[in-house]
């Protein structure tokens, strides 16, 4: 077998030197931090992996914390601008997804390669280090966009969708909350508003407190929930979350007021500009690299695809360099990376689509799966597999055509929809029941 430089020890990096470690090769791992200066790290993405994601982990002996708890179910509230709930979808996983603390992953991954008989090298790799190790191996292949390597790939025009930030972004995890409040949340839980925010709240194995809840939080730029852009704390930044909730979703209210960040550091704010760029880069002396995971397709977090995408892709390279025989030529990678893409390119349609506002369609099916579990299932399985929403969750005709092999039709859309209506009018009745009036409440 081969000889390869892996640049980057984060997810793609990890998982690509186990695999390739197992298929016999000879790896070199670089890494900018030691494995204490990933537990000593601040907080890092929530990286919720799914089903095939979690299991494939787990082939490759990476999988070291089995007291994390495992998503079984996701809960889905969808409310309106008035902060009515218009519905909600409860359905299980097909495979369980499963939250550990990067910190705590990449500081055992590392250890844990070099153990397998990886050389781990510490320090930052630039343009000329790659140049070197070109010369010297097989391969390299970079799955960090390390500052030194700024603009080492080339933007993919054609695949690339986005030029600005579709959406701000908060992360904070927590604990101490009242889960007596809200039972949803011993599963996953997510709060829609159309248009205004997106809330995640899942669970999480936090390297301080174990046990906890990671809160992603994408607001519409400019919109009600976009309040994040001054925080300079976990607490601060908690505080506002609490604010935005008590406004938006009040039904979480109760859930979250007595909550702590599980540490000052386990928090992030900021915008990510999604992007596609070409997976191989030429050095200045000719020689080429290959890039995988967020050096060449960069996601927004909206769909949770960053950590599962890193491992589909590690995983599928793994394979193929371990299968090619022959020099890894520019063209030849390229091959192989267009060949991944044929699939690939669902995660970045399933994210990019989830940032557009919901189409008409989109909304039928939610409100299907609203009453019928196996639809709701059927739904949550595009974060495991983004290839199983296509088309039917993006093409009109396709939903219809869904929707009615699984014997929904007009007649019972219309009944959800009345239950919907109904339910939208309660609600208000009830708020304007309770409101007071002269400043004496009503009865």
């Amino acid at each position: 077998m081969g000889t390869i430089a892996v640049i980057g020890a984060g997810q793609a990096g990890l998982v690509l030197s186990a695999a390739l470690l197992r298929a016999g090769w000879r790896v070199t791992l670089y890494s900018d931090r030691t494995a204490d200066d990933h537990l000593d790290d601040r907080g890092r993405p929530t990286a919720c992996l799914f089903g095939d994601q979690v299991e494939y982990e787990a082939d490759l002996g990476l999988s070291l914390w089995p007291e994390a708890s495992r998503v079984r179910r996701i809960h889905l509230d969808l409310f309106t601008d008035d902060r009515s709930l218009a519905f909600s979808v409860d359905a299980p996983l097909r495979k369980p997804a499963l939250a550990v603390d990067q910190r705590l992953k990449f500081s055992a991954g590392l250890r844990e390669v070099e153990r397998r008989g990886a050389s781990v090298v510490i320090g930052t790799v630039g343009v000329d280090d790659l140049d070197r190790l070109a010369a010297s191996h097989d391969l390299v292949v970079v799955t960090a966009g390390h500052k030194s390597l700024t603009g080492l790939f080339e933007r993919d025009p054609v695949r690339s969708v986005h030029s600005e930030p579709q959406r701000s972004l908060f992360m904070v995890n927590i604990h101490g909350y009242d889960m007596a409040a809200r039972p949803e949340h011993r599963e996953g839980v997510f709060s829609f508003l159309p248009g205004t925010l997106e809330v995640f709240w899942i669970p999480f194995f936090d390297k301080d407190v174990g046990e906890s809840r990671s809160i992603v939080v994408e607001a519409t730029p400019g919109g009600r929930g976009d309040r994040f852009g001054d925080v300079t704390s976990a607490d601060e930044g908690l505080e506002v979350l609490k604010s935005v909730v008590d406004d938006l979703f009040p039904h979480e209210s109760e859930f979250l007021r007595p909550a702590r960040a599980t540490s000052p550091v386990t928090w992030i704010k900021g915008q990510i500009v999604p992007v596609v760029r070409k997976p191989v880069a030429v050095l200045p002396s000719g020689r080429h690299v290959l890039g995988l995971g967020d050096a060449v397709v960069l996601n927004d977090p909206l769909a949770g695809q960053g950590a599962n995408n890193a491992t589909r892709m590690a995983r599928f390279f793994a394979e193929e360099l371990a299968a090619h025989e022959g020099p890894f030529t520019a063209a030849w990678l390229t091959e192989r990376f267009d060949e991944w893409w044929e699939r690939g390119c669902y995660t970045s349609d399933f994210s990019n689509g989830l940032l557009a506002p919901l189409n008409d369609e989109q909304k039928t099916v939610m409100l299907a799966a609203s009453r019928r579990e196996d639809i709701g299932e059927q739904l949550w399985e595009g974060f495991n597999d983004p290839s199983s929403l296509f088309p039917w969750f993006f093409d009109a005709a396709a939903t219809r055509e869904f929707l009615a092999r699984r014997n929904v039709g007009r007649l019972d859309l219309l009944r959800y929809k009345l239950g919907v209506g109904a339910n939208l009018l309660g609600q208000k009745a009830s708020r304007l029941f309770r409101r007071p009036l002269g400043g004496t409440a009503t009865p």
